[in-house]
């Protein structure tokens, strides 16, 4: 276990890399003549979690660290080393080193992420639920029944690859497998699996569980029936919530809002179709001022809702939300980022559901080398837009992006007074488009839209509200050949083109 180095090098490094505080990664302890007890907590907290680094030799003093020194630091070192294998369900993953700082000795341990099949590492006297710790912030907290159950499915293979059972092929809906055919077949028209029959397709992408009719989690998520999702998944759902205000409140608008149910395939559309209702309005302008629909605050929106459902525990008991304020919209992910959101702007990823994410890869609504946020966030920086906020609560399995609505026409010199004020103005253009198209569901006359909105300037209403939403194909004429009939009216347009989501790349 002990690391034979010549000089401290890999160790300093390593310190440098995690940032030299105590937090997620780094943990100090006095252990100035002996162990500290609570050692073994954050041996089992960084097991269980990323891996970490743990230095004895430091004494606490508010939110700073003192040099102190370990005693005999061989001995304790070699007290660590035959203890560790006995003290643990399974022996964790470590290297050590005495290192020579300022003339005293401290003891670097370096604790390595434990394998899946072996998780959860938990002090073995004392179990499972009293000796297994996860890592949050800069503390060792005991696991929950909720982490320990993940941990030992995850053992038998990702969360996404267990059986669900008591499914069959009767729980799959054909027409989503002949939808995604179709968009497959847009990108890769010679893909093989165009012409598999459904269950050589469910195979093909390990969605069938050994050879069996019994689905996987994401072949029943991905396929399957909305009302086999709601009897063995009954939280997964997508819940869009417009909430009139800034603050979570009794301000929910019951029309706005939606609860979509249903497979993947299925609610990304959806919800893509719901939020473009929200986000009609022109927020970029070349520089003639021609209006420019696509931005990279758009791009953001599209690549948010695919990490939201290709990344969540569908086995948590929340559903998964888009919460649309004045403001901000935040996406709130059931199941905590397995990424550090500080490597956000890397490439690479580390996949909850790689069978899930396997399929949005092969319809291009994501991107197959972990870039998407990467590229997301370069896009908004280089139009200037305002970056995602990320929230990643390990606690409490819970991560929530929250990205800014961008202030229409504000420069960095006008006033906060003026942001609030067009801001609050987006927000009213937002909610009139949705609630339009919303109300035309259902054919409607020019006078009983503007009615129903409460705008009297004909002119400008056309001008300005309807025309764009035309533009938009959010909306259509009924009697497209003559614009100004008298029996003219008004429909939302409903989903109809394989085409147009496919080439929507998240």
């Amino acid at each position: 276990m002990k690391r034979k180095l010549k000089d401290n090098s890999y160790f300093k490094d390593l310190i440098s890399h995690w940032g030299g505080k105590e937090g997620f990664r780094v943990e100090y302890k006095l252990s100035r003549s002996k162990l500290s007890k609570d050692i073994w907590e954050t041996v089992s907290s960084f097991s269980n979690e990323g891996g970490g680094l743990i230095l004895l030799g430091y004494e606490e003093r508010g939110t700073r660290y003192i040099l102190k020194g370990v005693e005999n630091a061989k001995q304790m070192l070699d007290d660590f080393s035959s203890t560790i294998g006995q003290k643990f369900n399974y022996c964790p993953r470590v290297d050590a080193e005495i290192l020579a700082v300022n003339g005293k000795d401290v003891i670097a341990i370096e604790i390595k992420k434990a394998p899946k099949n072996l998780k959860p590492i938990y002090i073995k006297d004392l179990g499972p639920l009293n000796g297994g710790f996860k890592r949050v912030g800069a503390s060792d907290i005991r696991l929950t029944d909720e982490d320990i159950r993940r941990y030992y499915m995850e053992r038998t293979g990702t969360l996404d690859s267990q059986p669900v059972k008591g499914t069959s092929l009767k729980d799959i809906d054909t027409n989503t497998i002949r939808r995604y055919k179709n968009l497959r077949k847009l990108l890769e028209p010679e893909a093989p699996e165009i012409d598999y029959n459904d269950i050589d397709l469910l195979m093909a992408y390990s969605l069938l569980a050994d050879e069996s009719e019994t689905l996987t989690v994401a072949g029943l998520i991905l396929f399957g029936t909305e009302s086999a999702i709601k009897r063995y998944f009954p939280a997964a759902r997508l819940d869009i919530i417009r909430i009139k205000g800034v603050k979570w409140g009794k301000d929910r608008d019951p029309f706005l809002s939606r609860d979509l149910k249903g497979n993947l395939l299925s609610l990304r559309s959806i919800a893509l179709d719901f939020l473009d209702r929200f986000f009609l309005i022109p927020f970029h302008s070349k520089e003639r001022g021609d209006r420019v629909d696509e931005n990279a605050h758009r791009k953001a929106l599209r690549e948010s809702l695919t990490n939201l459902l290709m990344h969540q525990n569908y086995h948590h008991s929340r559903p998964a939300q888009i919460i649309i304020y004045n403001d901000r919209v935040d996406f709130y992910n059931p199941g905590y980022s397995l990424k550090d959101p500080s490597l956000f702007k890397s490439p690479g990823s580390e996949l909850r559901n790689p069978l899930i994410s396997t399929v949005f890869y092969d319809i291009n609504w994501a991107e197959t080398k972990g870039t998407g946020l990467k590229t997301t966030m370069e896009a908004l920086e280089s139009e200037g837009y305002s970056l995602p906020i990320f929230n990643n609560d390990t606690r409490n399995d819970i991560f929530t992006l929250t990205l800014p609505h961008p202030a229409v026409g504000v420069t960095p010199h006008v006033t906060e007074q003026v942001t609030e004020q067009v801001t609050e103005q987006v927000t009213d253009i937002m909610d009139r488009n949705a609630l339009i198209i919303e109300f035309c569901q259902e054919p409607r006359k020019l006078k009983e839209i503007m009615k129903y909105v409460d705008l009297k300037h004909r002119p400008h209403f056309i001008e300005n509200v309807m025309n764009p939403l035309l533009k938009s194909e959010m909306i259509r004429r009924t009697i497209p050949d003559k614009p100004k009939s008298r029996f003219q009216k008004y429909v939302a347009v409903k989903e109809e083109s394989e085409k147009d989501i496919s080439s929507d790349n998240a």
